[in-house]
């Protein structure tokens, strides 16, 4: 259901994941989180492979979990974001390097928390931190979800700032520093010394 009378507390999971947690690089920790998310009774965080069944556990779980975590992996964003965010469920971000889609366009702070992998792996800290958001507040960040939900979905025909319409900004403000950086190379016999 996606508008409860009470969305807060027909959300009986404080934070959910359901995914891969062996990951190269920066993703290592998730690994790590396996055993800092363990004892919680209202997480749930399960090692698991994209199937049919999973996916659709996984939808599922997100419906009816306050945050869903976000953990850095191998690419800079994943499904996990999109699903999240078309689910109402607030994302919680783990990383410190991540470029989130569409961030020029909207501010991930009013739908969504963040912690440094360094946050993260601090015993409780995450989950404590979580607890002691306001009602009010992640009921703030819940509408805001809904308000923005839309950029995140894929339609066909495309409709007014879906995902591709979005996209196609991106890829606007993107393409102009592109070329000026092309020709600067291509007129150029020393390579920029600043980059």
């Amino acid at each position: 259901d996606d508008d409860p009378p009470d969305p807060y507390n027909s959300r009986t999971t404080l934070l959910f994941f359901r995914g891969r947690t062996v990951r190269k690089s920066e993703g290592v920790v998730r690994a790590k989180l396996v055993k800092i998310l363990k004892g919680y009774e209202d997480v749930h965080y399960e090692a698991s492979y994209a199937t049919g069944d999973s996916i659709k556990a996984s939808s599922q779980g997100m419906r009816s979990s306050k945050f869903c975590l976000n953990p850095a992996g191998d690419t800079p964003s994943s499904n996990r974001l999109f699903d999240a965010i078309v689910s109402h469920c607030v994302p919680v971000i783990v990383s410190d390097k991540i470029e989130l889609p569409f961030e020029d366009e909207l501010d991930y702070n009013k739908f969504s928390v963040f912690f440094s992998i360094e946050e993260a792996l601090v015993p409780g800290y995450m989950v404590e931190h979580l607890r002691k958001i306001p009602k009010e507040k992640w009921l703030e960040m819940w509408r805001r979800l809904k308000e923005v939900a839309h950029h995140f979905e894929y339609q066909y025909p495309p409709k007014k700032d879906d995902a591709v319409n979005m996209i196609w900004k991106q890829v606007q403000h993107k393409v102009p520093a592109e070329r000026l950086a092309v020709n600067r190379a291509r007129r150029l016999k020393v390579p920029d010394w600043w980059r």
